[in-house]
């Protein structure tokens, strides 16, 4: 194979450093027979011999060249720097060789730049000095050369970029030896790229693969990528679960060239992962069981949230009570609307919806306990107990905090309510049986206290003097608490009448406070009210009964004596005549607050300060209260006091006042 003249001509510099003779015949021979373009220029410039390969690079004939200057295959702007360099070269030639480091460009004939590399050879030819140069069209190389840092430009780029990642990034040859480290991996295994590169990769990280590294090898080949969870061991023996998301490259042959792998760890993820899976499954448990308890309970549970009475749960008791199912979120007032369901108050009158248990509670905030009886959609009676419990539930629940939640139960109380019955009638026949010889003892000691006042009959001693006294008040006690037992007999059956008209509280409240005022002398009564009309439709003396009872408990309960508080007030917004009853005594315990109009109902404090009473009072007014279509509340904190509050719908007379 013939050596490129460029090689030639370095072989011969390198030999001697003297200027070679050589004659035309074999220049000229060697011109023909070298690959590379040549040509043979005197110290003029002028083009004195050239090669068929340097006409055709150019593009001109041979002819045309022979005899030329050189400048004529030179781009102009370049040309004055040649003849520089050219006076230069002739001053001082030597021997250069190919890919020297210049930038040269060659011009052809139709004036196409080209960059070029050339060879230089100082010669004697016929004694006269000459070179020899060799030219080489380097447009293809300095194409590569372009590719090849743009390659390796993007390649840095896509390097660093890769070393920003968080992520564990590695490549590695078809062979599995490492090829790539990024810094993530550094950070995450603990090898650093020098200790890393040339390592098998699954040697070097123990790598447990989640079947077997020969069926994700397979999968890889026949799809080109894999995903999947892998345990790696780091370099101070740590376990790590990384997320692996693997890609395999192939040349443009179809031949598998490099394995991309990315690792994310997931250890932290997976452990928590795993833990909210138990709590979720512990919670699931949980509330499994919850549901179980609360189905399994036989009396009515459901939980309501918002100032309409949404329901959030129900358990089976209440579609066994109501026979229908109340739908999540429908509210309680259109529940029992849509079923023709009602709740009737004691005395079997439909009660309003603004007096349900469960919407009082959410209204005040308080638990509210009462019996109501509720008629269902077959046209039983059903008595029961109510119990409505204000109620937090947690964040997670999903609840907004602005809206109120109430834990309601309805108690089957049929059985109750026949035992009580009997117990009703017992007591009627008891109070009916004790009501006439109260009468007729109570009449003999008027009798007796009378005789002995009279002149010339001789008077009662002062031990006498003050049993007949005891034995007044003891029947005036008795005879109190047998009208109480005989209106609580009445109104468990239903039977107590009430004659309601028009009137004027005010002077009422003011009688009532002035009788009540003779009764003590701890205590100071007033009244207050800025107007002196205020007409509600009630029954007078049973209002005067309501009014008593609170007042006399004020003053019962504030044993250290002070000041009892009564005001008159209008409720514009609901159209209310409010009256309003205030003690600071040792008010009523929280615990308490739901049962407190019960029945033979008594605060646990009154019993510690040995306070008497029947606990039938608080009862008897709000019975009668809601009896005459009012309503009645309290506002109480142990050791502190209690305000009583009743209201009663303003009468058309009541828009008269001034």
């Amino acid at each position: 194979m013939m050596a490129h003249s460029g090689d030639f001509f370095d072989q011969h510099a390198s030999a001697s450093s003297s200027f070679r003779q050589i004659s035309p015949t074999h220049l000229r021979s060697f011109l023909d027979i070298s690959p590379d373009a040549l040509l043979l220029v005197n110290q003029s410039g002028t083009i004195v011999m050239l090669n068929e390969q340097t006409a055709a690079l150019f593009g001109y004939a041979e002819k045309e060249l022979f005899g030329a200057p050189l400048e004529i295959l030179l781009p102009p702007r370049i040309r004055e720097a040649y003849l520089r360099h050219q006076q230069q070269y002739f001053a001082a030639p030597y021997a250069r060789s190919m890919g020297a480091g210049l930038e040269l460009y060659g011009q052809r004939k139709n004036g196409a730049e080209f960059p070029v590399d050339v060879s230089l050879r100082p010669l004697l030819l016929d004694g006269e000095l000459h070179i020899l140069g060799a030219i080489r069209d380097v447009t293809a190389q300095r194409v590569t050369e372009r590719n090849y840092a743009v390659q390796a430009q993007r390649l840095s780029l896509l390097t660093d970029l890769m070393n920003l990642a968080a992520d564990a990034i590695l490549m590695s040859d078809p062979m599995s030896r490492i090829i790539f480290w990024n810094h993530g991996a550094e950070r995450l295994y603990g090898w650093s790229e020098q200790e890393a590169l040339g390592r098998i990769s699954h040697t070097l990280l123990e790598t447990r693969y989640p079947q077997s590294r020969a069926v994700t090898g397979t999968i890889l080949e026949q799809q080109g990528q894999w995903e999947g969870e892998l345990t790696h061991t780091c370099h101070d023996g740590r376990k790590v679960l990384v997320e692996s998301r693997q890609a395999l490259i192939r040349d443009n042959q179809g031949e598998p060239l490099a394995i991309l792998e990315v690792n994310r760890d997931i250890t932290e993820r997976h452990t928590r992962e795993q833990m909210e899976r138990a709590y979720c499954e512990e919670t699931v448990g949980r509330e499994t069981l919850f549901h179980q308890i609360l189905d399994s309970l036989p009396c009515v549970v459901f939980l309501v949230a918002g100032t309409d009475a949404r329901m959030l749960f129900a358990n089976r008791a209440a579609y066994q009570v109501w026979g229908v199912p109340w739908m999540f979120q429908q509210p309680l007032g259109e529940f029992f609307t849509t079923n023709g369901i009602t709740l009737l108050n004691a005395q079997g009158r439909p009660l309003s919806v603004e007096h349900y248990a469960t919407l009082r509670a959410i209204r005040t905030g308080e638990p509210v306990r009462d019996f109501q009886t509720m008629i269902l959609p077959d046209e039983r009676m059903l008595p029961i107990q109510v119990y409505a419990e204000p109620f937090s539930p947690p964040q997670s629940a999903g609840i907004p905090a602005s809206e109120p939640v109430v834990l309601v139960t309805y108690e089957d109380v049929t059985v109750l309510k026949e035992a009580e019955k009997l117990k009703d009638e017992f007591v009627g026949i008891a109070a009916h049986e004790l009501r006439t010889p109260l009468t007729v003892l109570s009449g003999y000691v008027d009798i007796l206290l009378r005789q002995t006042s009279r002149e010339g009959t001789s008077p009662l001693s002062e031990r006498q003097q003050k049993a007949v006294t005891a034995i007044k008040e003891a029947t005036l006690r008795l005879s109190t608490l047998t009208g109480d037992l005989l209106d609580v007999t009445r109104l468990q059956a239903g039977r107590l009448v009430l004659k309601c008209c028009s009137t004027n509280i005010v002077p009422l409240v003011r009688r009532v406070a002035s009788y009540c005022q003779q009764t003590t002398e701890k205590h100071r009564i007033e009244v207050s009210t800025a107007r002196e009309r205020a007409i509600v439709i009630v029954d007078e003396s049973r209002l005067e009964q309501i009014l008593t009872n609170l007042i006399d408990n004020a003053i019962k309960y504030s044993p250290q004596g002070g000041p009892v508080l009564i005001s008159i007030e209008e409720d514009l917004l609901h159209r209310q005549i409010q009256i309003k009853v205030q003690d600071r005594g040792i008010g009523i315990p929280q615990h308490q607050h739901g049962r407190i109009f019960g029945r033979f109902m008594r605060a646990e404090n009154a019993l510690a300060w040995e306070i008497s009473g029947t606990g039938l009072g608080l009862y008897l007014c709000s019975e009668l209260v809601e009896l005459m279509g009012g309503h009645i509340w309290f506002d109480s904190q142990e050791g502190v006091g209690s305000t009583f509050f009743v209201s009663f719908p303003m009468s058309e007379g009541s828009e008269e006042w001034p």
